[in-house]
């Protein structure tokens, strides 16, 4: 088995690294498990320092049904020895993102993150894959698994990429199944006799949609083949019931698990259930023994009930009661009474209190309405309205029974997103002695368990609502887990000493919007004043997170811990744009000379420049364009800038000149275009003007064989854009980068004041002598000169009639 499941492995890990294949070869030698499936491994990926979600490592596995033991293995490396070793945060979760609080952990009051069921391990990136990090979980959920992993935060150097080494983190997986085959069906309704062949033997029940509770009886346990060593050895050491994954026995704590004798039985009750899941029992015992087993159910129909009819039945008793002034239960008993003949036994108010602290003996069923799903086409931009004649979200109450509504939560689809319940109670014709509380209970996977006078068991979420001061509520959830999810609502209504009354004549309502969005605030501002809200594409995850600025973290932006001051950080946008205005004595000077496609082209860098770090700098609020456009511009044009200066520099025949810029235009926007980061893309131009100014030199000076020294400025320009450079390449961080790139904007405009050429006494071109015969016949001559052209006319005797 293993030699198979490693000759299947290999084919996967085929394409990885060096440094991760060759430690998943030998990871997956060591590792023994009884069961094995086709390992799912994950080529690296690259890690980087947490500053916003963007920045986290995501992968995606399935476990398949019937696992033992999920093992995921975790390689953390970095490409050269002499980098920093950094912690490593790696975080699982079944079903969605995880939520990962690092630097982001201030939440809305209305956001819920009390449980996050996420599992956090660290590492340590290596050089070498020395050591790796085993995360063993027994009895997973199957389905998608997810799992985050990111860096510490540390102030990293801004480094153009191709100069110098820069370190290059990554982290690679691989996670290996332990499954369980053939476990044995235990039918629902049928008695069996089941026989153990394991000292850990499983069972699966399926527990289909509308079951409201089910009992499993274990009975009538005898030993097959008897251990004579102990006599008092029990029939069942330990077994338990688990839904949807496998349960274990923990043998370091056997007594919290249920025992049985040859003369005992018990009854396992799961008054609410998954639906539509498998449950699991688990029997441990030392010898082979049989037993008997029954499963029962009580079921609930699923009834899309018209809202309609509900409303049609509130209508006939508010007339009714009017008349009449009957109690509202009363007026009720008739129709829940007729809905009973077609159907199980409905909820009971005033029996669900009696019997509900224990909740094993509480059948009763209530009436639930599925929500419809309508999917808009923008992502994340999902609405579940009740279905009527025209789609609506309002429900009418009454305080005799509760309603449920149900929605579903697709896996991949909506679990980027952030689930959104916003409900609004609207009160009509309540008597002013009289007052409504209406309490919501929300939970996934499982119909919610009630308490006493509105309250909610468990771990289900609240919500409330009172006539009295709190008409509205909202709840969000980010990165909601895949499943249905149920809401139980029920309307209470109390007198002025605050004891519970049944409500008088009075339509009570709510509208219950609930729909899936992409960040946790408004449509408008998702992420408020201080942050977007940035759509993450991997492969086929999709998911919305808060990209913030200015300091803010939080999931909406609001944690203000690590916020800067207003002024600070304004004066920083500021610096950064104010300091090109360096650039204007350059501009004043190309205009003075007459070099006025070099002045152009400065005030083109300027103009970019600011309006690209204003745009950077407060997060998108000052973009006259897109990001990208303005960044395309201002490094085109701070590269076109150094390139007209060369060949300025140069002096070349004004014949030349065009041709020149024009090469230098399709050369740095091939470059530009190409990886605007990339140092190849600033040094190709770079080089290639450098070879203009230095061949016309070497030119000349073979030409006039006199070595003409360069003049003092241009050395000084040289060591103005020498030190930008410096700065620029190797002292610029993330957290000076403020400063210290405004003054490379300063010291690369004052190298330009230097290295400008002075202005021409007489210009390069060709020079044109016109002569006029005294004949009448004139005679063109042409010679190259750098003198201005000579105009001559002659008589016949050879005097100069006119020069100019």
């Amino acid at each position: 088995m293993i030699s198979t499941c490693f000759s299947m492995f290999l084919e996967i890990q085929y394409s990885m690294s060096r440094h991760f294949s060759v430690f998943l070869n030998v990871l997956f030698i060591l590792f023994q498990m009884n069961h094995c499936t086709i390992p799912q491994a994950s080529q690296e990926d690259l890690l980087h320092s947490f500053k916003s979600y963007s920045d986290v490592a995501m992968f995606h596995y399935t476990v398949p049904k019937n696992v033992f033991r999920a093992t995921w293995h975790f390689a953390a490396f970095m490409d050269d020895p002499t980098c920093q070793p950094r912690k490593v945060y790696i975080h699982l979760k079944v079903g969605s993102y995880p939520i990962i609080t690092t630097n982001n952990g201030i939440f809305l009051s209305s956001v819920y993150n009390k449980h996050d069921d996420s599992i956090i391990v660290t590492t340590t990136t290596t050089y070498q894959s020395k050591n790796a990090t085993i995360v063993p979980i027994y009895g997973p959920q199957s389905g998608d698994w997810f799992v985050a992993a990111y860096m510490s935060y540390w102030d990293e150097r801004v480094q153009q990429q191709g100069l110098g080494h820069k370190c290059r983190y990554s982290i690679g997986t691989v996670a290996l199944w332990s499954q369980i085959d053939n476990i044995e069906n235990i039918c629902i309704g049928c008695q069996m006799t089941l026989q153990t062949s394991t000292t850990t033997t499983y069972y699966k029940i399926y527990i289909p949609s509308g079951v409201w509770s089910f009992r499993l009886s274990v009975w009538n346990c005898n030993f097959l083949l008897h251990n004579l060593q102990d006599v008092h050895e029990l029939c069942i050491e330990a077994m338990s019931l688990k839904g949807r994954a496998l349960p274990i026995f923990n043998h370091l704590y056997p007594m919290k698990s249920k025992y049985l004798t040859t003369n005992a039985s018990y009854t396992f009750t799961e008054s609410s259930p998954y639906e539509d899941s498998y449950y699991y029992l688990l029997v441990v015992s030392k010898s082979v023994i049989e037993f008997s087993v029954k499963v029962d159910i009580l079921g609930c129909p699923i009834r899309l009930t018209d809202i309609s009819s509900t409303r049609k039945y509130i209508d006939t008793f508010l007339s009714f009661n009017s008349v009449t002034e009957s109690n509202t239960k009363d007026v009720l008993k008739y129709e829940w009474s007729y809905e009973e003949n077609n159907a199980s036994r409905f909820y009971n108010r005033s029996k669900f209190y009696q019997k509900n602290e224990e909740y094993e003996t509480d059948n009763e069923c209530i009436q639930r309405y599925q929500l419809v799903r309508v999917k808009h086409m923008e992502t994340f931009s999902t609405v579940y309205l009740l279905q009527r004649k025209e789609l609506n979200s309002q429900l009418i109450l009454t305080d005799s029974v509760p309603i449920m509504t149900q929605f579903d939560i697709l896996p991949i689809i909506d679990i980027g997103g952030t689930l959104d319940i916003d409900v609004h109670l609207e009160v009509e014709k309540l008597p002013s002695a009289q007052s409504v509380l209406v309490t919501m209970c929300i939970q996934r996977g499982r119909i919610p368990k009630l308490g006493k006078l509105h309250s909610c068991q468990n771990e289900t979420l609240s919500m409330n609502l009172s006539s009295l001061n709190k008409h509205d509520t909202n709840l969000l959830i980010v990165y909601p887990q895949p499943d249905t999810w149920y809401i139980i609502i029920y309307a209470t209504c109390y007198n002025r000493n605050g004891k519970p009354v049944h409500c008088q004549y009075g339509k009570v309502s709510i509208l219950m919007n609930i729909r899936i969005k992409k960040c946790v605030l408004s449509d408008q501002s998702p992420c408020g004043n201080h942050g977007v809200c940035q759509e993450i594409q991997k492969n086929i995850l999709h998911y919305a997170t808060c990209n913030c600025f200015k300091g803010y973290t939080g999931w909406d932006c609001t944690d203000i811990s690590n916020t800067i001051t207003a002024i600070s950080s304004f004066m920083s946008a500021m610096l950064l744009i104010l300091s090109n205005a360096f650039f204007i004595p350059a501009i004043c000077i190309a205009i003075k000379r007459k070099l006025y496609a070099e002045g152009l082209v400065y005030l083109a860098t300027m103009l970019f420049s600011s309006l690209y770090h204003a745009c950077d700098q407060n997060g998108g609020q000052f973009c006259i364009a897109k990001y990208e456009v303005l960044q395309y511009n201002d490094f085109f044009s701070s590269i076109l800038a150094f390139w007209v200066t060369l060949v300025a520099m140069a002096e070349l025949p004004i014949d030349f000149v065009p041709l020149c810029h024009m090469t230098g235009v399709f050369v740095i926007t091939f470059g530009v275009q190409v990886d605007r980061m990339c140092l190849i893309s600033i040094l190709a131009p770079l080089s290639m003007g450098i070879v203009i100014p230095i061949f016309t030199y070497i030119y000349r000076i073979v030409k006039s064989k006199k070595c003409k020294k360069p003049s003092r400025k241009i050395l000084l320009g040289l060591l103005f854009a020498i030190a930008g450079l410096l700065l620029y390449s190797f002292i610029e961080t993330e957290e000076n980068y403020q400063y210290v790139h405004s003054v490379w904007h300063i010291v690369m405009a004052m190298s330009l004041i230097f290295l400008l050429p002075p202005a021409r006494s007489k210009q390069t071109t060709s020079s044109r002598n016109i002569f006029v015969t005294n004949d009448g016949e004139s005679s063109w001559s042409y010679k190259e000169s750098y003198e201005i052209p000579t105009f001559t006319i002659t008589d016949q005797e050879n005097q100069t009639i006119l020069s100019s």
